[in-house]
């Protein structure tokens, strides 16, 4: 088991469709909700 992670800012849209794809294509990630003003130290890795 891999333990991918999606950073997601919940309203753009090219991250709407990436969630629904990775949905529909059932593969599974741990989705990040980020605030764009203040961006985890991780993101950036």
């Amino acid at each position: 088991m891999t333990n991918d992670i999606l950073y997601s800012f919940r309203r753009c849209p090219y991250a709407i469709r990436a969630r629904w794809a990775l949905l529909i294509c059932e593969i599974k990630v741990e989705i990040r909700e980020i605030d764009l003003k203040n961006k985890p130290l991780d993101f950036f890795k």
